[in-house]
């Protein structure tokens, strides 16, 4: 898929399932299980859809899906299939982690950050040895002091390795040629969405503040989401302005369809199913 002159895909960082309770928050079961269908621990199939971006003379990964460290019981409750991972993916299209040059994470979950490294021997190293990583200064002070009410979400061993491959951000900018990250707050104190623009056409991945098109309707948040108002606040003024200058919207965790343009009506939005992937 391209915008003006960005060409982007998605590439899985792995599906995996994920309570739907935790998904959908105060949504009552009776309605969210019409729209994802739960296994029989409550689960639904989700998938980590980053992006690879070429712009310029940058190969971009954005976010990185689970990794390869999570322990066999871990690896059980998100039923995580061995070898599909981010860095499998890539080099079945063809790209090996040393011409990625840049990763940009919209936060610092698990289901985010995990791939950003790998496991060699006893060491855990940046599984892109050639990129600088980019994140939100908060976010980053955040997770290295589990500053959250996901205690688990958060950990080191995704974090201490990349100390020295950081580039640090203090709110809204660009980062590379029509790539500029938006701060939305909610999900986490400093989550990011990015924006790739070029030639009057926009492309935006919403991270978690919109992690599927369920997400559209207003009270349908994450139960994980920090300031869950805040939330609800950025997606809808995000999502008005996305039907109204007719962006591309790609979804970090639906595993169907995936890119969208996003329709008004009224306070309303919808997915358009005649133009999505």
């Amino acid at each position: 898929m391209r915008v003006g002159e960005i060409e982007f895909e998605i590439v899985s960082g792995g599906t995996f399932k994920l309570d739907g309770g935790g998904m959908f928050g105060v949504v009552p079961f009776a309605l969210w299980r019409k729209l994802y269908e739960p296994d029989d621990r409550g689960r639904i199939q989700l998938d980590a859809n980053c992006l690879l971006v070429r712009t310029g003379d940058e190969l971009i990964v954005i976010d990185t899906g689970n990794g390869t460290k999570l322990s066999p019981k871990e690896q059980e409750i998100f039923d995580l299939k061995p070898g599909d991972t981010l860095r499998a993916n890539l080099a079945a299209k063809g790209v090996s982690p040393e011409e990625v040059t840049l990763v940009l994470l919209t936060h610092l979950h698990m289901d985010h950050v995990g791939g950003a490294t790998e496991q060699v021997g006893d060491t855990i190293v940046p599984a892109f040895p050639n990129a600088r990583y980019v994140v939100q200064r908060q976010e980053w002070e955040d997770a290295l002091h589990n500053r959250s009410h996901m205690r688990v979400s958060y950990r080191l061993e995704n974090l201490e390795p990349l100390q020295g491959r950081l580039q640090l951000l203090d709110g809204n900018t660009e980062i590379a040629p029509g790539v500029s990250v938006q701060v939305t707050g909610g999900h986490t104190r400093a989550h990011q969405c990015i924006l790739l623009t070029s030639q009057g056409e926009t492309a935006w991945y919403a991270g978690d503040i919109c992690p599927t098109p369920a997400h559209f309707r207003p009270p349908y948040n994450m139960a994980f989401d920090m300031e869950p108002y805040e939330t609800m606040r950025v997606k809808q003024d995000l999502l008005a302005r996305a039907a109204r200058e007719n962006w591309l919207m790609v979804f970090d965790h639906e595993p169907v369809h995936k890119v969208v343009r996003v329709v008004q009506d009224g306070s309303n939005f919808q997915p358009d199913p005649l133009r999505a992937w």
